[in-house]
């Protein structure tokens, strides 16, 4: 499978660095959601990246 970042450069045409930029503010987000116990994992990913829930996973570790 691929990761957020290669998805995200395939499919979006963004840079490496943005990539990570947008990656970032989403764990800020996600890591921010968990803190408030307010998380709607099925539609995180898709809101941020257009993807499936299961690459949240990639953001929590």
């Amino acid at each position: 499978m691929e990761t957020i970042k290669e998805v995200l450069m395939r499919r979006d045409g963004i840079s490496e660095a943005d990539a990570d930029d947008l990656i970032a503010e989403a764990k800020m987000e996600l890591y921010f959601l968990l803190d408030e116990e307010c998380l709607d994992d099925a539609e995180f990913c898709k809101e941020w990246f257009g993807l499936e829930p299961d690459y949240i996973m990639e953001l929590i570790y």
